[in-house]
């Protein structure tokens, strides 16, 4: 099994990559699909498949920030049927390692999970074992940032920021988290400085991030 760049759109192993994350994310969480194509074309943000030759039984989409020094891990999934079998930590593992090792020294894996909803205690009950999920591989809950998905299709979908350090010295300020999300909200979402939901989360930044 390897992780691998996907690029080729006419291949199978694109074809069966797409078919994941298509079912894997709920409709108001994709990205439209003229941007989403776009985006593949600009070597910052990457399809790529874990994959056994042409079977691929994983994906993930990661963003590459050359200014910031971080990456951010905008989906990952497991194919629904190999779900359960130890290949989410593996898939993970394997993309925080491929992240540490690009040549402008990232510090950080940063990315988003889903929040819990007032009263609907099964959807709790999933994303607390989402969010145990990442911190039993070693990542932490940003835990006074409040943060909002800018959904393209729906309204804002309230949701926690998680971080995974990829160095050992690596720090998270206050202000290198703002201009992380600032430039996630223009290069991936398409959205400028004066965004009201860019600006909502930046007021509510505190000056010292809490993780656990």
């Amino acid at each position: 099994m390897r992780l691998q760049r996907v690029t080729d759109r006419e291949s199978r192993v694109y074809a069966d990559a797409i078919a994941i994350l298509r079912e894997a994310i709920a409709p108001e969480a994709q990205l439209p699909e003229r941007r989403f194509q776009d985006l593949l074309d600009w070597g910052n943000y990457r399809l790529l498949a874990y994959a056994d030759a042409d079977d691929v039984q994983g994906v993930a989409l990661v963003y590459f920030s050359l200014e910031w020094r971080f990456a951010w891990l905008d989906y990952f999934a497991i194919r629904s049927d190999l779900r359960g079998k130890g290949l989410g930590s593996a898939l993970f593992r394997e993309i925080a390692g491929m992240a540490s090792e690009q040549n402008f020294g990232p510090e950080r894996l940063l990315f988003e999970v889903d929040d819990d909803y007032e009263g609907d205690p099964q959807r709790e009950a999933e994303c607390r074992r989402r969010v145990e999920f990442y911190r039993r591989l070693g990542a932490q809950v940003l835990e006074n940032v409040p943060y909002k998905f800018p959904s393209s299709f729906a309204q804002p979908i309230r949701m926690r920021l998680m971080a995974y350090p990829l160095r050992s010295e690596a720090k998270l300020t206050s202000e290198h988290l703002k201009e992380a999300v600032r430039e996630i909200f223009r290069n991936i979402h398409g959205r400028g400085s004066d965004d009201s939901l860019l600006r909502w989360f930046e007021r509510g930044l505190p000056q010292v991030i809490e993780m656990k």
